[in-house]
């Protein structure tokens, strides 16, 4: 039978959250209060220990029934807190997601994903099997999975994305944006800003390049990239077998206050495409 406790703390003003949770789910939801409150549900729910430390509150698991080859406990935790609040969590194989506009923030999971919302502040996440998503990185952001699949829809900041055979889908990348997979694929709606790619045998795809420098390394993988209609592109492109295609037309040297696009590419095997976005 599940447990259920329900606690309410006086925050005015922003706090730093800590959680730690082995299986189950993390949600956290920023919004205009002045109150922080902690639902946990659970069957060692009322084992939780949840610390008021002033501008910061900790809620940590109990440790694991059965020794260390057991079990962590399975729990849901759900948190409000005032927006632009910083959030860290540790989790096994728990689920995290967040909603509303947060500060620094900060997830380390081993197989859960990892859903952000808005993150006005720095980004750090680390998974290990668990797809990551957000919607909006206004800060600088460094997000890592293994096998996982990770979607930013919109980065205003420096992003850097690593995965071993998972995908990475970016929306928009605003400032500079480096992206390496293993096997996975990339792709990018909107790049304004310098890029650089690496990859063994993914694909990498700009769908629209506006401005700035691409630098793409692969092996197998095949690299594909949008220029938007206009826009004076300057290449320096090398591949060993692949093919090089560019339906580009001629725009001729950029003018002395007018934005270009510089694009590098390396490959092995793999065909390097260019087109009007």
């Amino acid at each position: 039978m599940s447990n259920q406790i329900d606690l309410t703390f006086d925050t005015p003003e922003p706090i730093d959250l800590y959680v730690e949770n082995g299986r189950g789910l993390v949600d956290v939801t920023a919004t205009s209060t002045t109150e922080t409150t902690v639902r946990i549900t659970g069957d060692r729910a009322d084992e939780f220990d949840v610390r008021d430390l002033g501008d910061r509150i900790a809620i940590i698991a109990p440790t694991r029934s059965g020794g260390f080859f057991g079990k962590d406990a399975r729990a849901e935790v759900v948190v409000e807190v005032p927006v632009s609040s910083g959030l860290v969590v540790k989790a096994g194989s728990s689920d995290v997601q967040t909603h509303g506009r947060l500060a620094d923030t900060r997830v380390e999971c081993g197989s859960g994903e990892v859903s952000l919302d808005v993150v006005d502040g720095d980004t750090v996440v680390q998974s290990g099997s668990g797809d990551v998503s957000a919607v909006h990185l206004a800060g600088d952001a460094r997000v890592k999975s293994g096998s996982g699949d990770v979607r930013v829809d919109r980065a205003d900041s420096g992003l850097v994305v690593t995965t071993g055979s998972g995908d990475v889908l970016v929306g928009q990348a605003r400032d500079e944006l480096a992206i390496k997979t293993g096997s996975g694929d990339a792709q990018v709606g909107l790049l304004d800003g310098e890029a650089i790619f690496t990859t063994g045998s993914g694909d990498l795809a700009v769908s629209e390049a506006a401005s700035g420098r691409v630098t793409a390394k692969t092996a197998s993988g095949d690299v594909r990239i949008g220029v938007r209609p206009g826009t004076p592109v300057w290449t320096d492109v090398r591949t060993l077998s692949g093919r090089l295609s560019s339906t580009l037309p001629s725009t001729g040297e950029p003018a002395a206050d007018q934005a270009y696009l510089e694009v590098r590419a390396t490959t092995a095997s793999g065909d390097v495409t260019l087109h009007q976005s």
